[in-house]
């Protein structure tokens, strides 16, 4: 009776079958696994998602409460790991192992020769509370038809969603660019000189030795960590701006050869015929690639073997070996990399595990830790899977010895990105942002975001040269993109800091000498947050290509290694405001047509599409503030249909003698503190007894965040919302509690990490979180060196 179930199953040719839906257990178990650690998912034959067994029973919940028809049978698979088949195979799998984190091509092997595969199937039990076992794999196949077996096998045999995704990892891919191509094409001259291929042509080193593919000219390259080089290819190329590709020699070989574009700054590639780089190189140097052995490593092979230096070595800065940490309720767990996923890990890492102090509390106190009843496909809903990451980390992270694969979470959050969809590397503070935005959209309301711990009112200053006159604006933000010199020269954070803070003369056409004159403009805290974070502008542009570069410039911070003393203060940096007495506004732009009422052309559209007239629509902004939101104006709408007036023709006052008190106040002034996060109803009654002097309005509204916002005059009922304020009024000293830091020289490939602080042992100490490795480091020197996104906390 219950194989009626497959009769008419239509499997799909890929399943995500490798992950719980709503945790991170997975189906694979070693060889050392006993029953009690057995690792299984369930797939749903309704819908043929994952569930492990202690979630199966949420998931018949779930499509009991939002489905026709509740989902009451999985087929149970686990794998278990075949015996070694030789005496090495075990060093050889611990080396597999490793290099699944540094293939440059992911080698897709049969399951079936790795593992075996076990399944039942089962149902949910009548009254809904466990599921019963119906037959398995050990089942007299002769009891079971054909289509039945069939059909289990296609579920198995499907090939694996996640699988499928991961197929590009850590694949470098490799471009050609304008110089390739011009020479490829013979529209770039050259002019090949017979030489010595054997030692440079401008020093003594026979080895890391590149081909100026121009001229024929050798020259050594760059100086790298354990190989020699004077940059003599790189000189060659600064003298000759027409000759910018070459190749390296010591690696050349019929299946490897190394193509860097000096003008392009990157490594390239030939497009079309594959034996083109081979025909070239034997006509124009007698170069037979074909008998070439390779002896030197490749440039892939050198950014590998970077990555297994920062990735697997693990050690302190005594070169000792890093003791692994266990995953716990205090340190949280590792993410595994998916490819190119560690800038995705690190970021998260500072996230939930409190390198941003209180974001995960305010997170799991919004959303909780209960998946919802009305979510049947949790990967396709971003709370979910923020409360499958915060359940990981704080309710049951010693679950993970291995760390968790955030593989859901980053599908869904980078399903609106074409960058962060692809398996390539990403920047990380492009990522903190980009997400910390999509939260906003999608989740987080205004008035209760955990974001807001980072928020921040920034205020911009100009000052003219000529008449002295200022103009203050300010502008909500979320961190500090802080330059530095472009050099790898030290540089130190405060002093970085301080010309930052000094400002820049600019170019501004001041309203009160009517002409362009020289003005300063500089910025300063209005409100400084309860955690700042800094991005030290570590990748720059040439400026001939436009191709990203990073400095790996030391970065020094105050007092980093003395955690008692180590205070960031930031109290000469907070703005003082407008000083009237000593300080002119620039007039406000005087238009004539600002006598008259103008209705919000973006408001109106939609009280339209709502079948009012323009009269009404007009009529209502104008009683409400005329404020792009159509919310209020709908409200009034809703409120008055019943007045006997209600229909008349609107025929606005001049504006400086308009009844409403939101008419009273200039609409720019009102739009940029509301921009600030401020309340509206506040915002309009600080500019009316503060004449419209934004600055003493916005100091009102920090000084009176309980007023009622009632004037006396205003008799128009209004909607009342709570404002928020981002940041704090006073300056406290700052202590670091995270970093984010970024292993390499290329802006498009290397290594992220986090480091946060965490009580070890009764003292605060550096944890490393390195993807799924967890150790205690004392290496500060990457945190200066390497640092990428600065994490400094209030106390």
């Amino acid at each position: 009776m219950e194989e009626q179930v497959f009769t008419n199953l239509a499997v799909p040719t890929s399943i995500a079958k490798d992950q719980c839906i709503y945790c991170f257990e997975s189906l694979y178990n070693n060889i050392t696994a006993t029953f009690n650690t057995t690792h299984s998912l369930d797939i749903c034959i309704s819908c043929f998602q994952a569930t492990c067994p202690n979630h199966s029973l949420l998931h018949y919940k779930v499509t009991q409460h939002s489905s026709d028809s509740p989902h009451g049978h999985y087929l149970n698979l686990s794998k278990w790991e075949r015996p070694a088949s030789s005496p090495s195979s075990a060093s050889m799998n611990n080396d597999e192992s490793n290099n699944k984190k540094i293939k440059l091509q992911i080698d897709t092997k049969s399951e079936d020769e790795l593992y075996e595969t076990k399944w039942s199937f089962q149902k949910i039990s009548t009254d809904g509370s466990l599921l019963e076992p119906l037959f398995d794999n050990n089942t007299n196949t002769e009891t079971l038809s054909s289509n039945t077996l069939n059909k289990i096998n296609d579920i198995i045999r499907a090939k694996s969603k996640t699988l499928v995704e991961e197929t590009q990892s850590w694949e470098l891919e490799l471009n050609s660019c304008s110089h390739t191509r011009s020479l490829q094409s013979g529209e770039s001259s050259i002019s090949p000189t017979p030489a010595a291929l054997d030692h440079c042509h401008d020093c003594d080193l026979d080895s890391n030795l590149w081909l100026c593919l121009h001229c024929g000219n050798v020259g050594c390259g760059r100086n790298q960590v354990g190989i020699d080089g004077n940059s003599h290819a790189l000189a060659h190329f600064d003298t000759h701006k027409d000759h910018p590709l070459a190749i390296k020699l010591g690696s050349l070989s019929p299946e490897s050869s190394d193509v860097y574009c000096y003008q392009c700054n990157d490594e390239v590639r030939f497009d079309g015929d594959k034996d083109f780089l081979a025909k070239f190189l034997l006509t124009n140097y007698q170069i037979d690639v074909s008998s070439k052995m390779g002896t030197e490593k490749s440039l892939i092979e050198l950014q590998v073997e970077q990555n297994m230096n920062w990735n697997f070595k693990m050690v302190d800065s005594h070169g000792n070996e890093l003791i692994q940490l266990p995953p716990s309720k205090e340190l949280g767990c590792g993410f595994i990399n998916l490819g190119n996923s560690c800038y995705l890990n690190s970021v998260l890492q500072c996230l939930f595990n409190d390198g941003v102090p209180n974001w995960a509390t305010l997170l799991a106190n919004l959303i909780g830790n209960e998946f919802p009843l009305d979510c049947v496909y949790p990967t396709t809903n971003l709370k979910c899977q923020l409360i499958k990451i915060l359940n990981a980390f704080k309710l049951n992270p010693e679950n993970y010895p291995e760390g968790i694969k955030p593989q859901s979470f980053k599908n869904y959050v980078g399903q609106s990105n074409k960058e962060f969809k692809s398996n390539n590397q990403q920047d990380a503070t492009e990522f903190l942002t980009f997400l910390l935005e999509q939260l906003e959209k999608t989740l987080f309301k205004k008035d209760n975001n955990p974001n807001n711990i980072m928020k921040f009112i920034m205020e911009d200053k100009i000052q003219c040269q000529s008449c002295g006159n200022v103009k203050y604006s300010y502008e909500p933000t979320e961190y500090i993109q802080l330059p530095l010199d472009g050099t790898n020269n030290p540089q130190n954070l405060v002093e970085t800091l301080t010309n930052f803070f000094n400002g820049e003369n600019i170019d501004f056409d001041c309203p009160t000498c009517k002409k362009t004159v020289v003005a300063t403009k500089r910025q300063r805290f209005k409100t400084s947050p309860n955690t700042l974070v800094i991005s030290p502008h570590r990748i720059s542009f040439e400026k001939e290509t436009w191709t990203p570069i990073k400095t790996s410039a030391e970065l020094t911070l105050p007092n980093l290694d003395d955690s008692s003393n180590e205070l960031l203060d930031l109290s000469s940096f907070i703005s003082k405001g407008f000083d009237p007495t000593k300080e002119t506004l620039f007039p406000e732009d005087v238009n004539e047509d600002n006598n008259t009422f103008k209705p919000n052309e973006q408001a109106v559209p939609p009280l339209l599409e709502m079948g009012f007239t323009e009269n009404l629509a007009a009529k209502a902004l104008y009683h409400t503030g005329n404020n792009n939101d159509p919310e209020p104006a709908l409200q009034w709408l809703m409120q008055h249909m019943d007045d006997s007036d209600f229909q008349d023709e609107f025929v606005p006052p001049p504006q400086t003698k308009a009844a409403g008190p939101a008419a009273k106040v200039d609409q720019e002034s009102l739009s940029n503190m509301i921009d600030m996060g401020l309340n509206e109803k506040l915002s309009i009654k600080a500019l009316v007894l503060n004449k419209g002097d934004i600055n003493a309005s916005i100091e009102w509204v920090f000084n009176n965040p309980d007023d009622n916002g009632e004037l006396p005059s205003e008799t128009t009922p209004k909607r009342d919302e709570e404002g928020i304020i981002y940041g704090n009024l006073d300056a406290k000293p700052y202590r670091l509690t995270a970093v984010v830091c970024h292993k390499g020289n290329s802006a498009h490939s290397g290594h992220y990490v986090a480091f946060i602080r965490k009580m070890i042992d009764d003292e605060l100490k550096w944890v490393l979180y390195n993807d799924e490795k967890i150790v205690v480091s004392d290496n500060i020197d990457e945190i200066k060196k390497d640092g990428y996104i600065y994490f400094y906390s209030r106390d």
